[in-house]
């Protein structure tokens, strides 16, 4: 008997210790993970159904390039290579040809479609402003071709690094016998230049050649971020508080004892949107501090002339006001209902470069400033 209360004691204690261990197993969540549900993956945006593959850039085959060609693996923007070259000191030419076997059919029309392709330029302030894009469907150069020069518009652009380059089909040029068979194209042309021979070797690369619908034009025609090339009346001021877009607007007001204001922009480089009179609309935001001292006149005009009342579109602002609201109004101009200037059947479409806002409060004896302002003028496409 004296052995069996030690015993006892002894078995007491495991069998408490067995019971605390299966409480706190309790405690622990299972770490069966059959049931958990992975965080799923964002596949990002879905692929676009217009995109035509021309060349990926992956191999040099039916390539032709100047200089010390190369398939980069390194350098590239998609896929598992660029294709590579360098314009050598004592050279100022490079091109990038290619040929394809078969053409490819870009269900594409001249008012929907769009090039698009990365370009890599080591050093863009050696370039001479020339050279040319160009994209065929006669296996050649400058016969049933669009082309679109890289100066002087797409050059200024260009950085010391990747350039995706989008051309739409409406901007290029046409070759003199109607252009490219959009449905058997198999060419494709790049060429440019270096202003001399006396410069360090520089890289030039692409990759990824392709054809797709253009987005809808969105063209900014101005941010009114700052008030170079601006003339305003009265109190101009750039205004980085109200504003609709970007880092300001720009602000003015009818002073007491005053009656008119405009806002006047000169482009200094002009805008081609590629869009036509049924298509393109003009818009922009308008602020009024109290909408009810306006008088019922006014203008908004829009011109490829550098200046008012020749090449110009332009909108009467007296329809507009009963809509108009204090604050900020966004407005949104057809240019099919545009009036045109006298005599000069109206605007080139491909080159505006001046904008006019002009308007009146009803009298000089209003009691306290009407404040104005603008921001963000888009050329744009309908909807």
């Amino acid at each position: 008997m004296k052995y069996f209360k030690p015993i006892m004691a002894v078995y007491l204690l495991l069998l408490g210790l067995a019971i605390a261990g299966c409480q706190k197993a309790d405690d622990y969540s299972s770490r069966d993970t059959s049931g958990v549900k992975p965080t799923p993956v964002d596949p990002g945006p879905p692929p676009d159904p217009t995109l035509v593959e021309f060349d990926p850039c992956e191999a040099d085959t039916d390539w032709e390039i100047t200089g010390p060609k190369a398939v980069d693996k390194g350098n590239k923007k998609q896929g598992d290579a660029s294709l590579k070259t360098a314009i050598n000191t004592n050279e100022d030419y490079a091109h990038f040809i290619k040929r394809r076997p078969t053409s490819i059919d870009s269900k594409l029309t001249r008012e929907t479609g769009q090039l698009v392709f990365w370009l890599y330029i080591g050093d863009p302030s050696l370039l001479k402003m020339d050279g040319q894009i160009e994209l065929t469907s006669s296996k050649e150069s400058d016969k049933k071709e669009y082309a679109w020069n890289l100066a002087p518009s797409l050059i200024p652009d260009l950085k010391p690094d990747w350039n995706e380059m989008k051309l739409d089909f409406a901007k290029a040029d046409i070759s003199g016998d109607g252009g490219p068979d959009l449905s058997k194209l198999d060419f494709f042309r790049i060429y440019l230049f270096t202003k001399d021979k006396a410069h360090p070797d520089m890289v030039v690369a692409i990759d990824d050649i392709k054809v797709r619908a253009r987005p809808k034009v969105n063209e900014l025609f101005a941010n009114c971020d700052a008030d170079t090339n601006w003339e305003i009346v009265g109190p101009k001021s750039v205004d980085k508080t109200n504003k609709k877009e970007g880092e300001a607007s720009l602000k003015s007001a009818i002073a007491l004892n005053e009656d008119y204001m405009h806002f006047i922009y000169k482009r200094p480089t002009a805008v081609n949107a590629g869009l036509t009179k049924a298509t393109g609309q003009f818009k922009f935001w308008f602020y009024l501090s109290d909408v009810s001292l306006l008088k019922d006149d006014g203008q908004i005009e829009l011109t490829s002339s550098g200046e008012s009342d020749k090449k110009e579109y332009s909108w009467n602002l007296g329809p507009m006001i009963p809509n108009l609201k204090s604050g900020w109004n966004e407005l949104t101009l057809n240019w099919s209902d545009a009036a045109e200037s006298n005599g000069d059947n109206g605007p080139d479409l491909a080159a505006f470069n001046f904008f006019r806002i002009y308007f009146w409060t009803k009298d000089k004896s209003h009691t306290a400033p009407l404040n104005v302002a603008i921001d963000d003028l888009r050329i744009v496409e309908k909807p």
